[in-house]
């Protein structure tokens, strides 16, 4: 059996690095840090849920139980976590009247879709961050907003009328959607 004490300094490291997490600033350290973090975040959330389980009354109708569900995990802070919740309470709301939703509700007590949901969101952490960390061994160009700006900059040096027949419609838009992919 945990203690309340090991909840609440599981609480308080999970609130304490939702502070810390900021988004990067451009630079490649930036980036595998804020990813190591993301990964730490949800695996610390994992712990939480799976230590601190709840229970909801399988009485009333199924967008109440997520409703419920919600408000036992408000106090983890975390917007992705009550995103999810909020989608499932609004799924069954519109299964109890009748609307056909396309997205499928989750099978099982709330408890077992949000620790599954957060499994998710940890491995899928856990590739983002192998996928960084191989890039940055690899010397992988990272395509952000500052390639981007870099890209336009290139493009509004140079005339982009390389060819005859590109030369009778003038430049091209550094703006064009097509030219950044």
């Amino acid at each position: 059996m945990i203690v309340p004490m090991a909840y609440r300094n599981l609480l308080a490291e999970i609130h304490n690095l939702a502070g810390v997490i900021k988004p990067p600033d451009g630079r490649e350290e930036s980036h595998l840090q804020q990813r190591r973090q993301q990964l730490c975040k949800w695996q610390l959330l994992l712990r939480y849920v799976q230590l601190h389980p709840f229970r909801i009354n399988g009485r009333q109708p199924r967008s109440c139980q997520w409703q419920e569900a919600m408000n036992k995990v408000r106090h983890l802070r975390d917007r992705e976590i009550l995103d999810f919740l909020w989608q499932q309470s609004e799924i069954s709301r519109n299964h109890e009247r009748g609307v056909q939703d396309l997205r499928p509700p989750y099978p099982g007590t709330c408890h077992a879709a949000l620790l599954s949901f957060i499994k998710q969101r940890r491995n899928k952490a856990m590739a983002i961050l192998k996928w960084e960390e191989a890039a940055s061994r690899e010397g992988c160009y990272r395509v952000d907003s500052s390639f981007h700006a870099r890209t336009r900059e290139i493009l509004e040096r140079h005339d982009m009328n390389v060819t005859p027949r590109a030369a009778g419609r003038g430049k091209l838009d550094a703006n064009d959607p097509w030219l950044k992919s």
